[in-house]
């Protein structure tokens, strides 16, 4: 199935809100990362970008500072995830000087999700797991897309083990208004902490 039937799959599972999705420079991030990213990744970034999933996933988009190299949540996760690798790369894969994943995404028990990018072609990249209970990494045969519509039916993680129910995405600027209007952005109710603690920190700014 390819990228873009596979982005549609994703939408009846994941129903993306309005104003989800961030543009980024991917002439830029090519410069700042190394890497073109694949062209499914691209386009889950623009239709859902920079958010979370059941309050569970938290999905990563690439990000830098003016001037300088990656920067953000994607790569302190994808710096932790290299340091993963070196520390217990998978069965059969070595462990090569420069670790060949970039991180997409990072859950409630701190597993890494990532993107295998030993492969020349990026359209070829599987998806590679760092599971923190256990201590090790499990590589799926498949690209993001793919895995994530087999995460949501039950077929990798039993936390969506329900193949009929849909997930509640929330960018996180949609988590900003909601909070700042009293309602709680992983259930979609009332919040009755609202106003207790202040405003939230705000995110920074993407170039």
């Amino acid at each position: 199935m390819d990228g873009q039937a596979l982005i549609t799959q994703m939408r009846r599972l994941m129903p993306p809100h309005d104003g989800a999705g961030d543009s980024v420079d991917w002439r830029e991030a090519v410069r700042v990362w190394g890497v073109t990213f694949p062209q499914e990744y691209k386009e889950f970034v623009a239709t859902y970008g920079d958010g979370e999933v059941d309050a569970f996933l938290t999905f990563l988009v690439p990000d830098w500072a003016e001037g300088s190299g990656p920067s953000g949540a994607m790569a302190g996760e994808t710096t932790e995830a290299r340091r993963m690798w070196l520390t217990k790369p998978p069965a059969g894969y070595g462990s090569p000087a420069a670790p060949p994943v970039i991180a997409w995404g990072v859950n409630a028990r701190a597993d890494l999700l990532c993107l295998m990018t030993a492969e020349q072609n990026s359209e070829r990249w599987p998806v590679a797991v760092w599971s923190r209970g256990n201590l090790t990494w499990s590589v799926h045969n498949c690209g993001m897309p793919e895995y994530l519509v087999g995460l949501f039916r039950g077929e990798f993680d039993d936390m969506w083990a329900d193949a009929e129910g849909v997930r509640r995405f929330v960018h996180v600027r949609e988590t900003q208004r909601l909070l700042a209007i009293g309602i709680d952005p992983d259930t979609g109710e009332p919040n009755p902490y609202a106003g207790m603690f202040g405003p939230p920190p705000p995110r920074p700014a993407r170039p």
